[in-house]
């Protein structure tokens, strides 16, 4: 029942906690979990973004991750592996050779071009960012037409497990993520120095869609960053703090099981 603590939280956002529109929001995601496949989303809309310049991108440091091919290719998208991994090479991905000025750790250089996608995504309409580790098992023109209304500014998905920050620490914590009193300091200072009440859907950043060149999206993911320079190196630990400076932007939040219908989350290497 993750996702109904989830729709709770946007109901209070965008409705004040009104009952009645709760329900609603229960109704539409239930239908649409039922309903909204790949063939009705193409029938219905498909076209949205069909014309647009689209990049389709992700970012590889390390040996963490192996590459999976694209398995079929739609015109009006490019898709670029950026890595730092020189030797790397791909028959379905174009490679983009990461720069590293700050001397950042391979998985802060990864979240470095992952959140601030303007760095890479100039000259495009929109992007879309998945871990190295997710395969495209559907139609991207569905899923972008399905996950961003043209209403909204980005799309993210909400996780399918972890409904709040708390959660998110604790889950960090219990996994060895990253060092415990970083952790601990950081959700503290989060909650008891800066009085952080958490009041959004919590997200899985393995997978983001945004409008290029959006200023207000760019502020939002130099927030974002800053905070994994000043703590930990857990994106997701982050963003509900970031987004709090930048509540005004129109962000999607896209429901788990609509990424599953497009998406395939590999192993790690």
């Amino acid at each position: 029942m993750h996702y109904y603590n989830h729709l709770v939280k946007i109901n209070n956002l965008r409705n004040g906690g009104n009952r009645l529109s709760l329900l609603q929001l229960v109704v539409r995601y239930n239908i649409g979990a039922l309903f909204m496949r790949p063939a009705v989303v193409e029938l219905l809309g498909k076209k949205r973004y069909r014309k647009e310049k689209k990049l389709f991108y992700t970012v590889l440091t390390g040996t963490y991750d192996r590459l999976n091919e694209i398995p079929a290719k739609l015109p009006n998208w490019d898709y670029v592996c950026f890595t730092d991994n020189r030797s790397l090479t791909s028959a379905t991905w174009e490679i983009g050779l990461l720069e590293n000025p700050q001397g950042l750790d391979p998985v802060r250089l990864s979240r470095h071009y992952k959140i601030n996608n303007h760095l890479i995504d100039s000259g495009y309409d929109l992007s879309i960012y998945v871990d190295a580790n997710i395969r495209i098992r559907g139609d991207l023109d569905c899923f972008a037409a399905q996950a961003l209304p043209v209403d909204a500014s980005c799309g993210f998905l909400l996780h399918p497990f972890l409904s709040s920050l708390r959660d998110e620490f604790e889950q960090c914590i219990a996994l060895g993520k990253d060092d415990r009193q970083l952790l601990q300091d950081q959700y503290d200072w989060y909650i008891r120095e800066k009085g952080f009440s958490d009041p959004f859907p919590h997200i899985n950043a393995r997978m983001i869609i945004r409008r290029s060149g959006n200023r207000e999206v760019r502020n939002l993911m130099e927030t974002w960053f800053e905070q994994l320079l000043t703590w930990s190196c857990r994106d997701q630990v982050a963003f509900n703090y970031a987004l709090n400076s930048h509540q005004g932007l129109a962000l999607a939040y896209i429901p788990y099981w609509n990424f599953r219908r497009y998406f395939q989350k590999m192993d790690h290497r």
